[in-house]
This record gives C-alpha cells, sequence and structure tokens, in this order.
C-alpha cells in the first residue's frame, strides 16, 4: 500500500467525524430534553420567564446543537473522503500506466510528457 500516512489520515478523520456525530447528537438530544424538562434556564440567570419557555430553549438548543454538529461532522467526513479521491486517482493513474506499458508497442508517458 503506497501513501500509508495518508491512509491513516483519512481513517483518523472518517473515525472522529463518526464519533462528532453520535456524541454530539446524543449530548445534543439529551441536552435539550434537560433544559426543555428541568426548571426555567432563565432563572438560573436571575430573570424569570414565562410557562414554557424551558420548551423554547430546549428546541433552540436542539437545532441549533444537531445543525452544528452535522456541520462538523460532515465536514470531517467529507475531508476523509477527498484523502481517498486522492489516494483512488493515484492508484487508477498507476494502473493506466501499467497496462499502458503491457500493450504491444506501448510505453507509458514519461512524468515530462504532459506539460
Amino acid at each position: 500500500m503506497r501513501y500509508r500516512a495518508l491512509h491513516i489520515v483519512a481513517t483518523i478523520y472518517r473515525i472522529i467525524g463518526w464519533i462528532i456525530v453520535v456524541i454530539g447528537a446524543l449530548g445534543t438530544c439529551v441536552t435539550s430534553a434537560a433544559v426543555a424538562t428541568g426548571p426555567y434556564m432563565g432563572q438560573r440567570f436571575g430573570y424569570r420567564a414565562g410557562p414554557g419557555f424551558g420548551v423554547i430553549e430546549g428546541i433552540m438548543i436542539l437545532v441549533i446543537g444537531l445543525l452544528y454538529t452535522g456541520i462538523i461532522g460532515v465536514t470531517l467526513l467529507a475531508i476523509a473522503e477527498g484523502i481517498q479521491v486522492f489516494l483512488d486517482i493515484e492508484e487508477n493513474t498507476r494502473e493506466i500506466a501499467r497496462r499502458i506499458k503491457e500493450l504491444p508497442g506501448g510505453t507509458a508517458p514519461s512524468p515530462g510528457a504532459l506539460e
């Protein structure tokens, strides 16, 4: 396997991306539920909120938290896929050059031939 370090980096990004998605989504849901069902958040900060305000805060935390978690998680997964695409392109290019050499009278282009 060529470019082992890039394979490792892509795998690490993929693992971290999924960890963030799973833990972030669970943490956001738990926090949102705790705020929505617990004492009013406003009372903790010194102002009195009306009935149902904890539910509004809980929904806001849920939406913003899931959006943020999704953006970060998907970004990390996209980075991992981007690295994998470059590795696949390199592998396919190497395979094409090998097949060209095997053709009768075929020679692989030199590295500077396309410039």
